[in-house]
């Protein structure tokens, strides 16, 4: 028994025996068995309290003060990250502007000199996409491109000399900014009111209902949650803020605050990325109609216009199941991006963003804002309609038109159209097609709406006018794929050239016309093609007098000088026309020559001609005079045709001349 109590072997415990920690303090007191649990199973059958006892109790190193003061420190820090992201905001836009000052400012002393920027800019991992493409928005239009030197300028585009160093618009400085908080509730809806009145009519964007009871009443009543809406009621202001009531008042730098206002807030817009982010497009492209240095226009059209692609809203399939009012903001938004590109494409001489035939939605309804409601029965439109200032035919009328362009700038202007069809380019059928084209335009200066008493210059009679002769100018005159026109054609572009500065005329006499580069760059080139025309023409110039053709270059000076308001685009548009037209008149002075009789000068055409006059240079055009004194017919006539050699070799800015 000794031995076997001595074995190495250690005392196991009976199966089924558990033992706890500590038993509880009426197990202890009773000295029965205890689970450790809480409650444990002998006081959870009698129902009695469990108490633990003091040797359950555990002791451990307590943290939870340091804990709680870290946790503390950690909130405050994130309740300060929302206001240091406003600060950075706010100085990295500053800094944006005040780099863009200073380029501007670089780029108009000399256009021939690379512009360095010296200011450091911030890391493009530091900057956020929405950003990024704040920043592409918010660059000038036209812009100087110095490392492009032997460069034909007259077969890029067109505005790109005229525009190029514009420096008219200037950053408004914060405390300029901060003054607009003294406007009261009744200028922001005289501001909304005079934007549908005048503006709405040519660009159908907003629901007036909508944009009032979603925007305009919670960003009045301080209660405003969206940056969208805060962007919104701002720019809408800045545009309307260039109408002629608000000038009137003295403000006539408010604009310039609204837009600055409401571009603080671009980068939520384009984070939005959806319907809404596609309306604020198009309303910052209205106001770069106006100041085409403070908003990058062929880039925010495009991207206008593609962001709507990518919506499905060019096709007809994405509207059933929507109700009315949608349906035809859908409609109403998509042609919207459809006529910008156009025009911008076009007035740019760069590609179309979309053609016709990928394009199945239908137009928008006549209807007016009031009409879409759920409410409202769609009326039978097959009948005859008197349109109201406030329903969209006006904007109808204008997606016509801009179809038209369309198809005629593809088919005239368009950099491959010499690749095309060749039977299409037959002179016969190129004739035909012209002829079809212009039956159209009539038909369509015909069907145009007629208001009474409308507050918007897009639907006056003059301006239906403006729009007609601008479409048969580019219909007629020289282009790619009719490089000399007849002596038919030439009297075409004559009238309507005259046509287009009377309409003008007709409007600035009333005050109706502002200052947008369009307007500009139509007038520019109707007064270019006229004098084209004259000078090519011979006959033409018998039909007219000198006091006639000085009172029309005159009219053009003064619409360029009037219409600019004093910007350096109608002084140089006016320095060139006058140069030109002075060569012209010294036409009228000479004696009849021999060949006067002739009906076209093709001698200037094939000089002049977008075909044969290819060289980039003056050096050029010596070389080819040196080489073959056979082609020196088809060269300018040095008394009278320098000034169109400076047009064409150096594009449309001839200011580096001195002649």
């Amino acid at each position: 028994m000794y031995e076997e109590s001595l074995s190495p072997t250690p005392r196991r415990h009976r199966r089924g025996l558990t033992r706890s920690a500590a038993a509880c303090q009426r197990c202890r007191r009773r000295k029965q068995k205890c689970d450790g649990r809480t409650p444990c199973g002998a006081c959870d059958a009698v129902g009695t309290n469990c108490v633990p006892s003091g040797r359950s109790a555990a002791q451990p190193n307590c943290e939870c003060d340091s804990l709680r003061s870290r946790l503390e420190a950690a909130q405050q820090q994130y309740s300060d990250l929302p206001e240091e992201h406003n600060q950075l905001k706010t100085q990295y836009f500053e800094n944006l502007q005040h780099r863009e000052l200073q380029i501007s400012e670089s780029s108009s002393i000399s256009k021939n000199q690379t512009v360095l920027d010296t200011t450091p800019h911030p890391s493009v991992l530091d900057i956020s996409p929405d950003h990024r493409f704040s920043d592409r928005i918010l660059c000038p239009t036209f812009s100087h491109r110095p490392n492009i030197n032997d460069v034909n300028w007259s077969t890029l585009s067109s505005a790109w000399e005229l525009w190029g160093d514009d420096t008219g618009v200037h950053s408004t400085s914060e405390s300029q900014v901060d003054s607009l908080a003294e406007v009261g509730q009744s200028t922001y809806f005289v501001l909304v009111d005079a934007f549908f009145d005048s503006r709405w009519p040519y660009l159908p964007v907003l629901h007036r209902p909508s944009f009032v009871d979603h925007h305009l009443t919670p960003f009045l009543a301080n209660s405003v949650t969206s940056p969208a809406s805060k962007f919104l009621v701002n720019i809408v202001c800045a545009i309307a803020a260039m109408e002629k009531a608000w000038v009137q008042q003295g403000n006539i730098q408010s604009y310039k605050q609204f837009f600055n206002r409401a571009v603080k807030d671009l980068h939520f817009i384009m984070d939005i990325g959806d319907f809404e982010c596609v309306q604020c497009l198009l309303l910052l492209c209205m106001y770069g109609h106006n100041e085409p240095q403070s908003i990058n226009m062929w880039y925010t059209s495009g991207m206008a216009l593609h962001l709507a692609i990518g919506l499905d809203l060019h096709r007809k399939e994405c509207l059933p199941g929507q109700n009315l009012l949608c349906a035809e903001m859908s409609k109403r938004v998509f042609w919207c991006a459809y006529v910008m590109n156009c025009s911008i494409a076009i007035n740019m001489g760069r590609p179309l963003g979309i053609h016709e035939f990928d394009i199945t939605t239908p137009f928008p309804l006549q209807l007016s804002d009031e009409q879409l409601t759920e409410s409202f029965e769609v009326p039978d439109m097959s009948g005859i309609i008197i349109p109201l200032v406030t329903d969209t035919s006006t904007f109808i009328h204008i997606i016509k038109l801009r179809q038209i362009n369309a198809a005629v700038y593809k088919l005239f202007h368009s950099i491959r159209c010499g690749s095309m069809d060749p039977d299409a380019m037959d002179p016969d059928n190129l004739e035909r097609t012209r002829s079809s084209y212009f039956l159209s335009l009539n038909e369509w200066l015909i069907t145009a709406p007629r208001y009474i008493r409308t507050l918007s210059t897009f639907q006056s009679t003059e301006w239906f006018q403006i729009a007609f002769h601008h479409a048969v100018l580019s219909l007629y005159r020289p282009s790619r794929a009719a490089p000399m026109p007849s002596s038919d054609d030439l009297r075409v572009c004559t009238e309507s050239a005259i046509g287009l500065i009377t309409s003008y005329s007709s409007l600035y006499a009333r005050n109706r016309i502002k200052y947008t580069f369009v307007a500009i760059h139509s007038i520019f080139i109707a007064a270019v093609t006229m004098l084209y025309a004259l000078r090519a023409s011979p006959s033409l110039r018998q039909d007219l007098t000198k006091p006639v053709v000085q009172t029309n270059i005159l009219t053009f000076l003064t619409l360029f000088r009037g219409i600019s308001n004093g910007r350096t685009i109608g002084e140089k548009c006016s320095n060139i026309i006058e140069r030109l037209g002075n060569s012209l008149l010294t036409l009228f002075n000479d004696a009849p020559m021999p060949d006067a009789d002739a009906d076209v000068d093709t001698e200037f055409q094939l000089w002049f001609g977008l075909r044969t006059h290819t060289f980039a240079t003056p050096a050029r055009y010596d070389e080819l005079s040196g080489e073959d004194q056979g082609l020196s017919s088809n060269f300018p006539d040095i008394r009278v045709d320098m000034p169109w050699e400076d047009l064409f070799v150096g594009g449309i800015d001839m200011g580096f001349v001195d002649i």
